[in-house]
């Protein structure tokens, strides 16, 4: 396909390439900026070319837009039928892009009682209920019941409630230990009034949810993969990141008593964080609860999506009696930008594990509700046909 990237001097350039018959094209443009009469143009053209009006099919998204398809391909055709020689035979070389014969403008002429003789008119509908028709057409190649009946979008939102009950009953029950712990710790990022949103969205993209889950086996190959994307181990949670962060033996606790010292030396600001750092290490039992603190000291906005090491970790005349010291700090600066970085990968990892974990069950009890009766919603027509 073709990729027209520039403007032309005739603004009507890229509709009259678009609208070509013999191209296979796709349209992006804002609204009202002529999509619409691009298809139109595209459907005459096809007309003209001698096509049977039974053989074209327009799908759209609503059923006024499908009405607003047909009557402008009927309200062309019927001018057509009227319209004087000459301006018949301009609008049809604008059209086409080429000259026009006399046998071309006599089928012009005669496409609008064409059309209006074709049983059931022009085949312009919305893509719901061209996917209905395919599925009641091919019921069992679609894997859906012969004697499906379609869902109101009230009869969804009703079981898709009911399964969130029932997800949440199985939770607190304590029978489904990974399902209590997957909704504790997503209701630990969201507030609760967002949290039925999140589960509708979840339902409304269930065909790449399941495509994803059918493609690694399970949910559990899924959350596998995540996990390595995110290099992440699969005992590892953002608590135990902290924990082992805080650890004497994942620190150079000696080294850094040495820079206290240097700081100690300094101005004002060197004392003050020397003395922080101090307090951090002095008190193990709660290095956990300061860790964030204790990490303020070395770096800087790092509670935003990017952080960085401070410029400053101790100035120079205290780094004129412990040279060294400039390079210790700078490696616990590093270390703890490494830990802060691993520490949000968990928190992705193990969220959107989570995420995955209640998409899974609640999806798999409104799936169950719908078999059970035979039912299929608006979202199952397009991801069936």
């Amino acid at each position: 396909m073709k990729k027209f990237g520039k403007l032309t001097a005739d603004p009507n350039h890229l509709q009259n390439l678009a609208a070509s018959p013999i191209a296979s094209v796709w349209v992006s443009a804002s609204a009202g900026t002529g999509k619409t009469k691009v298809l139109t143009d595209r459907v005459l053209s096809l007309l003209l070319t001698g096509i049977k009006p039974q053989r074209i099919l327009c799908l759209t998204f609503t059923r006024a837009a499908a009405a607003e398809m047909e009557f402008r391909i009927l309200d062309r055709l019927g001018q057509w039928t009227m319209a004087e020689d000459n301006v018949l035979r301009k609008e049809l070389s604008d059209l086409l892009g080429s000259s026009i014969h006399d046998d071309l403008v006599q089928r012009a002429r005669q496409l609008f009682a064409h059309v209006l003789d074709t049983p059931g008119g022009m085949n312009i509908q919305t893509i719901h209920a061209f996917c209905q028709s395919l599925l009641g057409r091919f019921p069992l190649e679609a894997g859906v019941s012969p004697h499906f009946s379609l869902m109101e979008e009230r009869d969804s939102q009703e079981m898709l409630i009911s399964a969130r009950e029932k997800l949440f009953n199985r939770a607190r029950s304590g029978v489904d230990k990974r399902l209590a712990d997957a909704l504790a710790n997503v209701t630990a990022h969201i507030h609760e009034t967002k949290f039925p949103d999140l589960l509708s969205d979840l339902a409304h993209t269930r065909g790449r949810l399941r495509r994803l889950i059918n493609s690694f086996g399970n949910i559990a190959g899924v959350i596998s993969n995540i996990e390595g994307l995110m290099s992440v181990k699969s005992n590892e949670t953002v608590e135990s990141v902290i924990e082992e962060a805080s650890k004497n033996k994942n620190l150079n606790e000696p080294k850094l008593r040495l820079a206290i010292s240097a700081l100690g030396e300094g101005n004002e600001k060197d004392i003050i964080r020397g003395q922080r750092i101090q307090a951090w290490l002095d008190e193990p039992s709660t290095r956990m609860d300061t860790f964030f603190d204790y990490a303020n000291i070395f770096l800087t906005d790092f509670n935003n999506r990017t952080f960085n090491i401070r410029s400053t970790l101790i100035t120079k005349p205290a780094l004129k009696k412990a040279p060294d010291v400039a390079n210790i700090l700078a490696d616990e600066a590093l270390r703890l930008q490494r830990t802060i970085l691993h520490w949000r990968s968990v928190g992705v990892a193990k969220s959107t594990s989570s995420l995955l974990v209640l998409g899974d069950a609640l999806l798999a009890d409104y799936q169950a509700q719908k078999e059970a009766n035979a039912l299929i919603d608006y979202d199952d027509l397009i991801l069936q046909a």
